[in-house]
């Protein structure tokens, strides 16, 4: 893992800006279709279809920012791939009518997105392993700066007090961690599986070395990625993501 190429939290934060620039001209709904779409196919590797109980549920918690929005997206393709997703949007984003906009798509193919009622505690259910196969942490992106504000503070002790009973697929960076040194507290998550978007971040270097590390957002060309210093990666076929 020492070995892998990583950009700072300050590169990725430029990449993206020139990726949404008038030069490239991106827009966020795209680069969160294409990011979304790869975790969910993460996702299908780490529990294929035809090795697990996909009756078991997905569970997506997603946060307020574009994290979220990945998570919410990957729902929508957990479903079309058969699987069980469940969302958990406890913090709903009205920055931006586009995230209204993922939530009336779950509603549209009949994903539970939760909470049904502001207090309601019903999303614990779904941290039974008897009940669900992996949970989806999109809470927090590359971006995040602490402290930790609630519900996420309560969601994240949730989390690391199952001890991976339950399998947790973070999203790009995992939730809670500083994204250039990695874990910052004693309840830190502890991933089973990281999909890194475009490029990892250096808090990849501090991954367990069992963390199933996926490459993931399959949308840069080899000049681009060399201009900020690193090399894309050989993905197969016309697949989204790469185990690295």
């Amino acid at each position: 893992m020492s070995l892998l190429k990583v950009v700072s939290s300050k590169l990725a934060a430029e990449v993206d800006q020139e990726l949404m620039g008038p030069g490239v001209g991106f827009t966020l709904p795209q680069l969160m279709e294409l990011a979304g779409f790869s975790v969910a196919q993460a996702v299908t590797r780490e529990f294929p279809p035809g090795s697990v109980s996909i009756d078991k549920s997905v569970f997506v918690i997603a946060g307020p920012g574009n994290n979220g929005g990945d998570g919410l997206v990957c729902a929508r393709h957990l479903k079309l791939f058969g699987y069980n997703p469940v969302v958990y949007y406890p913090k709903r984003s009205e920055r931006n009518e586009f995230y209204k906009q993922l939530v009336n798509q779950l509603n549209f193919f009949k994903v539970p997105v939760l909470p049904n009622e502001q207090g309601s505690t019903d999303w614990l259910e779904y941290l039974d392993p008897k009940k669900t196969l992996c949970i989806v942490d999109a809470i927090f992106g590359f971006s995040f700066k602490p402290p930790i504000r609630e519900p996420f503070g309560t969601i994240l002790d949730r989390l690391y007090a199952l001890k991976g009973q339950v399998p947790i697929v973070s999203v790009d960076v995992p939730s809670g961690w500083d994204v250039d040194k990695g874990p910052i507290t004693e309840h830190a998550l502890k991933p089973s599986t990281l999909i890194s978007l475009t490029v990892p971040k250096p808090c990849s270097t501090h991954l367990s070395p069992d963390t199933s590390h996926y490459a993931g957002g399959r949308f840069i060309p080899r000049e681009f990625a060399n201009k900020y210093g690193f090399e894309p990666f050989d993905y197969e076929g016309t697949d989204q993501v790469l185990k690295l």
